[in-house]
């Protein structure tokens, strides 16, 4: 994990300090803002259901967010289709049980949408 950091940090400061484009630096920073849901899919502590619901929840949202072109609409959106399925389909349907936790990786999973749309703003 140590070594994915420094080759970000390494990357980031070999953008800003030679002489690329703004487009360029704005592109890589917009990376890095991605690069938490990399470090979640490579790592060992999240279960397999919780990458799952980070990672659906992310892409739901940039789904979203593309068709609503709205910040707020897409991330309200995402958070009510997964409560949605933990009540529904967990709860009724007894296919499963409902948990915080799962929407606590909802909910990071939208803050990372969140966090890439509003970098791709500057």
């Amino acid at each position: 994990m140590n070594c994915i950091k420094s080759c970000i940090l390494g990357i980031v400061i070999i953008a800003v300090g030679s002489q690329i484009c703004n487009g360029q630096i704005k592109e890589t920073a917009q990376l890095a803002t991605l690069s938490p849901a990399v470090f979640v899919i490579y790592s060992d502590h999240p279960e397999h259901y919780e990458k799952n619901h980070y990672l659906l929840s992310t892409i739901g949202y940039m789904g979203s967010y593309m068709i609503l072109e709205s910040k707020w609409k897409a991330a309200l959106l995402t958070l009510a289709l997964g409560a949605g399925k933990e009540l529904v389909y967990d709860g009724l349907f007894n296919k499963g049980e409902p948990l915080w936790s799962d929407m606590k990786w909802n909910a990071l999973g939208v803050g990372q949408g969140v966090v890439f749309t509003v970098s791709l703003e500057f």
